[in-house]
Formats: structure tokens, sequence, C-alpha cells
């Protein structure tokens, strides 16, 4: 099994371990007579962050922008010892010492960064120069470096570590998001967009208005505002940015809100927007060209699920709400499903 495979099989292996006890956590807290299993749930946020997150990101960092910007995948010296430190680190995380899983993922991120360094901050196989999307990408690794260290020599503050998804795809989104809307985006203005949203969640609960003020910039530097290009993504895109701004919001209000909306909303919209990124990776994995036909089927079912968590958070009672936490959960499941069987079934061979 190629490399970036298996980081994809263990990425989502980790999404279960981190999805399924929190579904069941949260029920039970909804007065289901489900028995949450405590000590998965309680490093959930480690699982999903490091665990599915970290791989996810590591991989389209090692594969697919790496071939897009040097011409090839990273070497097995670089996505070995990632996979391996990750993986037990997690493993570390949901059995162990939450102490020593952060040590670990120190280490995971310190390859991360040394082969991210020396691809992304030279020049391109076709002679492009350095962006600010470049520059975003080591800037996001190295603040996840600080809030790691930080939290190994101090205390655990499991927000902090949102910083990792939220600044990495930020930083590919100042790039990708153009495509979308067909227009040219603000790179500085993205770039000052994510320090003040950075900025706003280590400051919690004080940090709403840097929110709301990154979102504001964000928005004007992505031109999402014009509701122009291609509805599959530009819909995907503006539903993340609602949560974004409703996440800020929330913020001073309610801390299951304000992570949630943040974690799910903002982050899995944006992903399943851009699953352009996710098809070049599946498509150097198992090298075919693969197609995908757009569903809204992930889309309805996530978002559904997560404005009925919401409402629940906002203390409204209702035995509908029930269904949150499933739909959630099978919302990103269909979504990534989806895009196995077509890279499984639906792919052309390169070599035809």
């Amino acid at each position: 099994m190629k490399l970036p495979a298996l980081l994809m099989l263990f990425q989502l292996v980790f999404l279960l371990l981190g999805g399924i006890p929190a579904v069941l956590t949260f029920m039970n807290m909804q007065g289901l007579p489900w028995v949450p299993i405590l000590q998965i749930f309680s490093a959930h946020w480690f699982l999903f962050i490091y665990g599915f997150f970290g791989l996810l990101i590591g991989n389209e960092l090692f594969a697919a922008l790496s071939v897009e910007w040097s011409g090839k995948i990273a070497d097995r010296k670089y996505i070995m010892p990632y996979f391996v430190f990750t993986v037990l680190a997690n493993i570390l995380a949901l059995f162990y010492s939450l102490t020593f899983a952060l040590l670990l993922m120190v280490i995971s991120f310190l390859i991360l960064l040394t082969y991210s360094s020396r691809v992304y901050l030279k020049v391109s196989r076709i002679g492009l120069k350095p962006t600010i999307y470049n520059y975003l990408i080591i800037a996001g690794i190295i603040m996840t470096i600080g809030v790691l260290v930080y939290q190994y020599f101090f205390t655990t503050v499991p927000y902090y570590n949102l910083i990792f998804p939220v600044g990495i795809i930020f930083a590919v989104m100042s790039r990708d998001i153009g495509a979308v809307t067909r227009a040219r985006v603000i790179g500085w203005e993205n770039a000052l967009a994510l320090i003040l949203v950075i900025l706003g969640i280590l400051l919690y609960p004080n940090g709403w208005p840097l929110m709301i003020l990154g979102w504001g910039l964000s928005l004007h530097a992505s031109k999402l505002y014009t509701f122009k290009g291609r509805r599959y993504p530009v819909i995907h895109l503006i539903t993340a940015w609602v949560y974004l701004l409703l996440s800020g919001i929330m913020q001073p209000l309610n801390y299951d809100a304000f992570v949630h909306l943040l974690s799910v909303g903002f982050l899995f919209n944006t992903i399943f927007g851009v699953d352009a990124i996710l098809l070049d990776l599946y498509s150097n994995v198992f090298q075919k060209r693969i197609s995908i036909k757009p569903t809204y089927v992930p889309y309805v079912l996530l978002n559904l699920g997560l404005v009925a968590r919401f409402a629940f958070d906002l203390g409204i009672s209702n035995p509908l709400l029930l269904i949150s936490a499933p739909l959630q959960g099978i919302g990103i499941l269909a979504f990534f499903l989806n895009v196995i069987r077509a890279a499984v079934l639906t792919g052309v061979s390169r070599n035809e």
C-alpha cells in the first residue's frame, strides 16, 4: 500500500474513533440511555484535530499540493516518520498520556515543517515564486508547533488546537478560493484576516471582535459576497463563512456553539467546497483521473445536524434535536465515501 493511501485509511479510522463516542456522548446528554465511551470521548478533540485533520492536511502537503508545486510526492523519509509519530501520538492521547501525545505531535510537525519549507519556499517546477499562500502554510505549521509546545509545558487548552486546521485550511483558501469565485483574491488582506481569526481564538472569550473583523476582511478578500462562480463550491463556502461569523458571535456566549460552529461548520463546509484538492490527492495515490458528480446529500446532512446542534446549545429542547449528532457524522462520512467510491470505481487510469 502506498504511504499516502495508508494516511487516508488512518485518517478515516481517527474520524470514526473521534466521532462515534462524541455522537453517543452527546445523545446521552440529551437523555437517551446510551453509555458514553468516556475514555475515548475525553480525547475526541485530539483524534479529530491531530488524527483526522493531521493526516488529511499532512497528506495534502506531502502529496496533492506537493505534486502541484514541486512535481512529485514527498519522499518516504518524510511521510513515514510523520505517519508513525502522528499515529502514536493519537494512541497515547487515547490510552495513556495527553502530555506525551503533544510532544510526539511536535516531532510530527517539525517533520512537516522541514519538508514544507524545503518545497513551498522554493520556486515551483514551472518557475513560480512563492506567494502569500506558501508563506501562510509555513506560518500555520509554526503556530501549531508553538501551541503544542505551550500545552506541553503549561496546560492543555483544547480550543487552542483549532489553530492548526483553521490556519492551514485558511492558507490554502487564500489561493484556491479565487478559482471558485473567479475573482482575484487579495492576498495581504486574507493574511491579515487569518492573523485576526487566530488571535481571536487565542483570546477566548474576549477575542470575538477580532474574529468578526477577520471574517469581514476574509469575505472581502475572497469576493464570496459576489455569489459568483461554480454553484456547488460557492454554496459550501458561503455556508462555511456564515459559520465562521456565527462562531465569532457565539464566542462570549456559548463555548460549545463557538467550538462546533468553527470546527464542524467552517472547516468541513470548506473541505466540501474545495474537494478539488482531495481529488488531486486521490488521483496521485490511485494513479487515475478522478471525476466526481457533485451531490448535496453530505451538505444537507451535515448542516441540518449542525443547525440542530446549534439550537440545542442555545437551550432549545425538542426530541427532533436528537438527530443533530448522527446527521453530522453521517454527512461527513457520506462525503468521504463518495470521494473514495469515485477513486476506486470511476477513475480512469492515467495510462489509458
